[in-house]
């Protein structure tokens, strides 16, 4: 009778165990989700050949798996913006060295189509800011088929019209890529190029390159949800952006694993959570993953201007955006703004020890919570700190040995929080 007993416990103690590895987090399944997202096939989560309509069908898919809810007939919140792309083969060759794409240079997306051969001018390298490089560019003799190469970094005016130029090269470290130069094209080209590949100052630069503004792009965001049991018209909201860079060419593609496929990979795992009846909380919980961030919000945008529910039932909305890291643990944008909030935040990790760190800063519009919080609702946006991934905007924010250091404490952060709504 006592070996049954014993058996019996076992088997409950097992059953219970595992419906708690069911029910918790889980980094195995952030992993299949952002192997996914930063696969080929999704094409780097752009606007070339589809990328970001194939990353949202995957993402509703999941939803759906999980058994989450729509507000409309389905998963998708549809909305167009306009974009400049890049899908064909994209050529530069710096003197007798064609350079590799995302490797060596990238392209501003403010470009149009460009194709020859052009002198290259150096501006001396004690130029250093946009001011100075304007002022001395204004005094000099330059063709119009002159292409100049300076070491500024030119943050404030790169990719810009500058007339009495063919094109401007930055010289940089590292070659990130941005598309948000991409609502206002520039006849004036610009590239940036790792400097290592001027060390014998070529004269000339040979470029080829075409444009495709598309006027009317159709995408979407994805919107789910998860019905409260107590308050059912009071939302608990997490957001991350789904969209990348897509393209640069008809062959780079950027992968975006840091940013943003591990804040969608939470997401869906947050989802997932959630959808268990064990999990259900008191206050509905929203998953939204926004399209068109990477161009200039444009997703989180649409969404504060339409939204599906009132915007005043939202008791707090947490944006997700790159979240693989966490050694340092994290930082909490708007958190000075909310010092209960953050108060709460510090003592629920005081108490379990989920993270390192947990930076406050300031307002700031960086990501999708800035149209909802200019709304006025609650709004945060985290991101994790660590340099055991400091990969951005590069054809190597891939997936390969993609850390998700603080994955379990942020989730459980994040968790222990809603319980915390929940009760109050």
């Amino acid at each position: 009778m006592n070996n049954i007993l014993h058996k019996r416990a076992g088997i409950i103690a097992i059953f219970f165990l595992l419906g708690l590895l069911v029910s918790a987090q889980n980094v195995d399944y952030a992993r299949f989700c952002l192997e996914k997202l930063t696969s080929k096939n999704f094409h780097g989560r752009g606007y070339v050949k589809d990328g970001d309509l194939k990353a949202a069908k995957f993402i509703s898919r999941e939803l759906e798996k999980n058994g989450l809810k729509f507000f409309n007939d389905n998963y998708f919140q549809s909305y167009n913006f306009s974009v400049n792309t890049f899908p064909d083969k994209v050529k530069v060759t710096v003197g007798k060295d064609q350079l590799i794409p995302g490797r060596d240079y990238v392209i501003s997306s403010s470009n149009i189509s460009v194709k020859g051969t052009f002198k290259l001018v150096f501006v001396p390298d004690s130029i250093r800011t946009d001011s100075l490089f304007l002022d001395y560019i204004s005094k000099q003799n330059y063709s119009e088929d002159d292409v100049i190469v300076t070491s500024a970094g030119l943050r404030s005016i790169y990719g810009k019209e500058l007339s009495g130029i063919r094109g401007v090269v930055v010289k940089v470290d590292k070659p990130w890529w941005h598309i948000s130069k991409s609502i206002e094209l520039s006849s004036t080209f610009w590239i940036k190029v790792k400097k290592e590949n001027f060390n014998t100052r070529p004269n000339s630069i040979s470029v080829n390159f075409e444009n495709v503004l598309i006027n009317s792009h159709k995408t979407q965001n994805v919107i789910a949800f998860v019905e409260g049991k107590k308050y059912p018209h009071k939302y608990f909201v997490f957001t991350a952006h789904y969209d990348h860079l897509g393209m640069m060419g008809n062959k780079t593609y950027f992968p975006g694993a840091n940013d943003n496929a591990s804040g969608v990979s939470m997401l869906l795992d947050l989802a997932r959570h959630y959808s268990s009846v064990e999990n259900q909380s008191d206050y509905s919980i929203v998953f939204m993953a926004f399209s068109g961030e990477e161009v200039g919000l444009f997703g989180s945008k649409f969404y504060a201007e339409n939204p599906l529910f009132p915007l005043d039932n939202i008791e707090i909305l947490i944006n997700l955006d790159m979240v693989g890291t966490g050694s340092e643990g994290i930082t909490v944008v708007n958190s000075s703004v909310y010092g209960e909030l953050l108060d709460e935040m510090r003592r629920i990790n005081e108490e379990h020890e989920y993270l390192k760190h947990i930076k406050q800063r300031g307002e700031s519009c960086n990501s999708d919570h800035c149209p909802f919080y200019e709304k006025g609702v609650k709004s945060v946006f985290i991101y994790t700190m660590g340099p055991e991934h400091m990969e951005y905007h590069t054809i190597y924010d891939n997936a390969e040995n993609f850390p998700f250091t603080a994955y379990n404490g942020l989730f459980g952060l994040l968790n222990e929080l809603v319980k915390d709504y929940s009760n109050n």
